[in-house]
């Protein structure tokens, strides 16, 4: 439910549907992407995958991404809490009051669990999860502004570009002659950006979720750029992000 790499989301419904008939567990991995569900302008495709997230037996959650948590705070979710019982651990110093099952021995937290959990649930008493809060404007405002650079991106010959961000997340590389030559100028113009205090990230993807049109195919990945506007801030920094990436790519020779 959006990969940490590109944003990509899995058509959950579909593999709902399938479920019907091959009877499986599903697990949805929404490490990355799983506050988005309260976003509600999604793509159409987007919106139903999510919309059937309940059907997963279990969803993992990272509020370190997107949750204004430390490094580190992660949530697995469970919708028969019964499983507890498959992760129990115990060690010969510690004990609990009640019979019923502690989080502190199923948890990696183990005896000392709740620190991660107080400082989550105060964030979201602060900012609820819900559709039309200050939290879920925010994420609509990233996925805004990774729209807006993605098209920029789009339209100039200097680049070519993958998907259109299903997310907040956008990868792109320049044109060239050859793959390779691609991989190569992209180096440089993260070099190039950096210089100019815009820091972007690498990514090597394979060839085909580029469009790398006429490019010569003399390799099978391609090295290539990758934001994730993840900020609110982030929309109303494209025009300067896209003046400081214009002089990084120029800078690095592409487009002479």
């Amino acid at each position: 439910m959006g990969t940490t790499a590109t944003g990509a989301v899995d058509p959950l419904d579909a593999i709902v549907g399938l479920q019907g008939r091959y009877d499986f567990r599903i697990h949805a991995d929404a490490a990355y992407g799983g506050y988005f569900l309260l976003v509600k302008d999604l793509a159409a495709e987007t919106r139903q995958a999510f919309d059937r997230i309940a059907a997963a037996a279990s969803v993992v959650v990272d509020p370190h991404k997107h949750g204004l948590q430390p490094y580190g705070c992660g949530c697995v979710l469970f919708r028969d809490p019964s499983v507890g019982r498959l992760y129990y651990h115990d060690s010969p110093y510690t004990y609990y009051t009640s019979t019923e099952m502690h989080l502190g021995e199923i948890s990696l937290e183990c005896s000392r669990p709740g620190a991660a959990a107080v400082a989550l649930w105060a964030t979201q008493r602060l900012f609820p999860l819900v559709p039309d809060g200050e939290f879920a404007k925010g994420l609509a405002s990233g996925r805004a502004a990774a729209l807006a650079l993605y098209e920029r991106l789009r339209k100039d010959g200097r680049f070519v570009v993958g998907s259109a961000p299903e997310l907040d997340i956008l990868v792109w590389a320049p044109r060239a002659k050859s793959i390779s030559e691609a991989s190569a100028l992209t180096q440089r113009i993260f070099d190039e950006a950096a210089r100019r205090q815009l820091h972007l990230a690498l990514v090597t993807l394979p060839v085909h979720l580029i469009d790398v049109q006429d490019m010569l195919r003399d390799r099978d990945t391609i090295l290539c750029l990758r934001s994730v506007l993840m900020k609110p801030e982030h929309r109303e920094w494209v025009d300067r992000i896209w003046a400081i990436l214009g002089a990084a790519t120029s800078a690095a020779g592409v487009g002479r």
